[in-house]
């Protein structure tokens, strides 16, 4: 079983989402407390929602999840859940992580259970899978499953969940409670309450369904153009494919890494937010520190422009890794990731930007010409395609520097291919690289006599080879195995035959130029 201590636990599908705002008079109820029992399927179980805006519940890791079923079944103080009724829904204003954790076990479901299965339709990343059977493990040796509680008649000894009940008449008003409840104690991220506050924006509803795949949750049910409700989840999927297949494994062992590392938690939601600010050139400020409105962020009601915006993001994606005709297939170890391993968000935005921006210039063409010395650059010197934050800032406000930095080595080389030479000259414009580069090397000859290898140590050595990985033949790039196509050495309108002696791998884009020049 891989290790996946630092991941969290998706325990999403156990408690059914729902709209706050659906008209329904608000119930003054008085209960005190819910009985573990009441956990079960039933009246109780069955009212029980999470507001449809709040978060995905994966923010605990499978200790977190394990201690608090052992603290319940000691009959030990847990926290009070504030709740919130209108009509027949009891919405969980604080406390949906507590809750769902004791529906985990009461059901068996950790993120691979048949709850999960059914609200993912099936399409659990195996990062998930991993963790269900890790948490599964620790709660089964502390705890003991709850059938077992169950039948020994051990509940009976459990204390009940206790309840503070908000007393608010209006939606909006157990809104904002639950962001400011949940804001206040740093448990929400500032771009999880960017998307919170406007749940329905296209900018937030393209993002969610990318992080997810399509699956889970329909943050798209509300559109009312059929056409749009149909296409958004089939998009988010294929995005999810594009950007995280395949899946990522530590330590890594091979070069055929995924475009966008880990497709779980956080940091897939970040990446898919702000790839779609960038692929539709929205006015959108880094993602990890403004908490401000934006002019992008009005409701989408049809769903047109959320289709809109998966499509750029999907286009702009075939552009940099797929088998499509537009595609360079820019290999991810070279461009994406450190030389540990660890996938680095901000390179994967330069290069859509970058990329986007030859295509816009027509100067595609220009850098497939100097593509094989410009890559063996960045295999002598990598720090040139990671973004140095601690120098330069970062998200917005390292792009352009970054950018000018590809355009000048693409420059360099066009002029002449001696690459270091170009290196030279690059690292005398952008003083901070041979910083960085010192630094690197200093940090990989780290290590402590008789002990073992770290995971990002292993993965280190992997991306070593990759001065080794299978080259484009048309223009000297690197191939991954998302974005190659095979090619006909003598052409197949001149005859040429399909005998193996005559193909090749090529990227698509090379092929795609071939054939039209």
């Amino acid at each position: 079983m891989a290790n996946t201590s630092k991941y969290q636990v998706n325990l999403d599908a156990l408690i059914p989402r729902a709209d706050l705002f659906e008209r329904a008079d608000s119930v003054v109820a008085d209960t005190s407390a819910i009985r573990v029992s009441d956990l079960e399927p039933g009246v109780v179980y069955d009212m029980l929602r999470k507001p449809d805006f709040q978060r995905e519940t994966n923010s605990w890791s499978p200790k977190q999840v394990a201690r608090l079923i052992e603290t319940f079944s000691k009959a030990d103080i847990i926290p009070s859940v504030i709740l919130w009724q209108s009509g027949n829904k009891i919405f969980i204003v604080d406390g949906a992580h507590r809750l769902s954790a004791l529906v985990a076990w009461i059901r068996d479901d950790y993120g691979n259970g048949k709850l999960s299965a059914d609200f993912f339709s099936g399409k659990i990343p195996d990062q998930q899978k991993h963790l269900d059977e890790e948490t599964r493990t620790l709660v089964n040796n502390t705890v003991g499953p709850w059938i077992a509680h169950k039948k020994g008649g051990s509940m009976l000894n459990m204390k009940d969940v206790q309840i503070q009940w908000l007393k608010s008449p209006k939606a909006e008003q157990a809104a904002a409670a639950f962001i400011r409840i949940n804001e206040g104690g740093t448990v929400i991220d500032p771009l999880e309450a960017r998307i919170l506050r406007a749940k329905r924006s296209a900018l937030s509803i393209a993002t969610r369904i990318i992080s997810r795949g399509g699956t889970g949750h329909e943050y798209w049910n509300h559109f009312t153009d059929e056409n749009a409700k149909e296409r958004a989840p089939k998009l988010g999927a294929e995005i999810y494919k594009l950007l995280f297949s395949p899946t990522l494994e530590t330590p890594i062992k091979t070069m055929d890494v995924p475009m966008a590392g880990f497709g779980y938690g956080v940091g897939a939601l970040r990446v898919a937010f702000d790839l779609v600010g960038l692929a539709n050139d929205l006015d959108v400020p880094d993602s990890s520190r403004s908490k401000g409105k934006d002019k992008d962020l009005a409701d989408d009601l049809t769903g047109k422009d959320t289709i809109t915006y998966l499509l750029k993001v999907r286009r702009s994606l075939q552009l940099v890794l797929s088998n499509e005709k537009l595609s360079l297939g820019l290999h991810p170890a070279l461009y994406f990731y450190s030389g540990g391993g660890a996938f680095q968000p901000a390179a994967l935005h330069n290069a859509v930007a970058w990329l986007l921006s030859l295509e816009k210039r027509n100067k595609i063409k220009k850098f497939l010409r100097v593509r094989r010395p410009f890559e063996n650059l960045l295999l002598a010197h990598p720090v040139i395609t990671k973004p140095a934050t601690h120098k330069l800032g970062s998200g917005d406000r390292t792009r352009s520097k970054m950018l000018a930095l590809f355009e000048r080595a693409v420059d360099l080389l066009t002029d002449d291919r001696d690459q270091e030479l170009a290196w030279k000259k690059l690292s005398k414009q952008f003083q901070y690289l041979a910083i960085d580069e010192a630094e690197e090397k200093a940090e990989s000859k780290k290590g402590s006599r008789g002990k073992s290898f770290s995971s990002g140590a292993k993965s280190a050595a992997t991306f070593v080879e990759l001065s080794s990985v299978s080259r484009c033949a048309l223009c000297g790039g690197l191939l991954h195995k998302n974005g190659k196509v095979v090619d006909h050495k003598d052409p197949k309108a001149s005859g040429g035959s399909s005998a193996s002696v005559n193909a090749r791998w090529v990227h698509p884009a090379c092929n795609s130029n071939r054939q039209t020049s």
